[in-house]
């Protein structure tokens, strides 16, 4: 299949023209560096559906919070307006994302612990807005999620590759598609009109470069997706545990003793987290 056209049947995936007027106006208000906290918490909790999905979200156990975020408000105030920006344009496809609990199943769970790796990773490294970083950890592979919607049949046999294989599932997008999930969730996300700083993590966590930009973010995801797949947390699509790239570990100044302080802390928070 044509490289363009892959491309163009990812971005009509929850396209921007197709979603109600409130995800059109609450992009222009989170924008607007005028616009408060406030306002724009009450503009999505005119939407209940989209209340309850952020909301669903932000609970799911990767911000370690320890009592319920129940407002929008107190969402924003806590994980500022790019994170609620990030979470509200992903609110767009989350009926997709669902697809993470039944035809990916154990997806949706690996991406909740790589981004509570992620989260607890940047927190350790004193990185600024580990909370952003978190929500890169967990759209790293809604690419994933993409692909089995929009390609069924490339998917079942990707899928096919991945199990007589035992390869990892990048490996079989590449041999199957000719393109990789992260480069289906960069097109996705961009057409979104998310910032680099989200993005690039997503679309480089399995392709690290130290020259390219917010590589220290990138290099968070890399290693927390390593640790979510180490750990079995859920499961990713492939049993393969990627090794580690060597610069990004040197980037992050990264010790053995810091990873297992933050695998003790993995298991303790997601150990009663319900997944949804």
């Amino acid at each position: 299949m044509d490289r363009s056209v892959i491309r163009e049947r990812v971005e009509q995936t929850g396209n921007v023209s197709t979603m109600p007027n409130i995800v059109a106006k609450l992009r222009a208000m989170i924008d607007n560096p005028s616009a408060s906290a406030q306002s724009i918490g009450d503009e999505i909790g005119r939407d209940q559906v989209l209340t309850a999905k952020v909301l669903r979200l932000v609970n799911s156990g990767f911000y370690g919070f320890r009592t319920p975020i129940t407002t929008i408000t107190q969402a924003m105030v806590l994980l500022g307006f790019d994170v609620i920006r990030t979470l509200v344009m992903s609110a767009a496809v989350l009926d997709i994302l669902e697809l993470m609990n039944k035809s990916l199943a154990g997806l949706w769970e690996h991406s909740v612990g790589t981004a509570a790796a992620s989260n607890l990773l940047a927190q350790r490294l004193g990185l600024a807005n580990p909370e952003e970083i978190a929500v890169s950890g967990l759209l790293h592979d809604l690419g994933k999620v993409i692909i089995a919607q929009r390609f069924p049949a490339e998917h079942t046999l990707i899928r096919t590759q991945v199990d007589e294989r035992n390869c990892l599932q990048i490996q079989a997008e590449r041999e199957v598609l000719g393109v990789t999930h992260a480069e289906v969730g960069l097109w996705l996300l961009r057409r979104w009109g998310l910032p680099s700083k989200l993005t690039a993590p997503i679309a480089f966590h399995n392709n690290f470069h130290p020259t390219r930009e917010h590589a220290d973010r990138t290099a968070v995801v890399h290693i927390a997706n390593i640790i979510s797949r180490a750990r079995g947390l859920g499961f990713p699509g492939d049993r393969r545990i990627p090794a580690i790239d060597r610069r990004a570990w040197h980037l992050l100044d990264l010790e053995m003793s810091l990873i297992r302080e933050v695998t003790v802390q993995l298991d303790a928070e997601l150990a009663d987290t319900p997944f949804a």
